[in-house]
């Protein structure tokens, strides 16, 4: 067995799959209700009068001025949840036609798999699944991270094993 850090790298993003698909709903969430607060129109200004006369007396911010921070804050909110998305929202795309790949491909790799890691379940619960022993199951994983490894970052990421052949004259 060797190590691979882009296996085990998509082996994690598995396991955290529906955290990670939660988190952009609720992102894109919060995108829409900061764009909704947005487009509330504020209410009309009126001047304050001040107890006190002169500068030195009442409010240190004005209405006006509260109003405009707040949009400057929200608009920093959504600029923030966007660079968010741009980081997360690419690998589980790519991972979700990765795995639609992998069903096309073998569909007893891809239930293993959702079933291991999405899931969490058992090896003894995901044979029962894919309808195979545990050890053909743990084998099976292993050469669907594999090749789930490959369809994600390509070729380079599974380096194959070569043999050397000489040929006599």
């Amino acid at each position: 067995m060797y190590h691979n850090d882009y296996i085990d790298a998509v082996a994690e993003y598995l396991r955290r799959y529906r955290e990670f698909s939660q988190y952009i709903a609720n992102v894109k969430t919060d995108i829409d209700e900061c764009q909704r607060m947005l487009e509330l129109e504020a209410a009309p200004a009126a001047s304050s009068m001040s107890p006190t006369g002169g500068c030195g007396g009442g409010e240190k911010v004005s209405q006006e001025e509260r109003m405009y921070m707040q949009r400057e804050d929200l608009q920093r909110k959504i600029r923030k949840y966007r660079a968010d998305l741009q980081q997360i929202e690419p690998l589980i795309r790519r991972l979700d036609s990765s795995i639609a790949s992998l069903k096309d491909v073998n569909e007893t790799d891809a239930r293993i798999l959702e079933s291991r890691y999405i899931d969490d379940a058992s090896w003894e619960s995901t044979a029962r699944y894919a309808c195979c022993s545990v050890g053909s199951c743990r084998r099976r994983a292993r050469a669907a991270l594999k090749t789930l490894t490959g369809m994600m970052f390509g070729p380079d990421a599974v380096p194959m094993q070569t043999s050397v052949v000489f040929f006599k004259r």
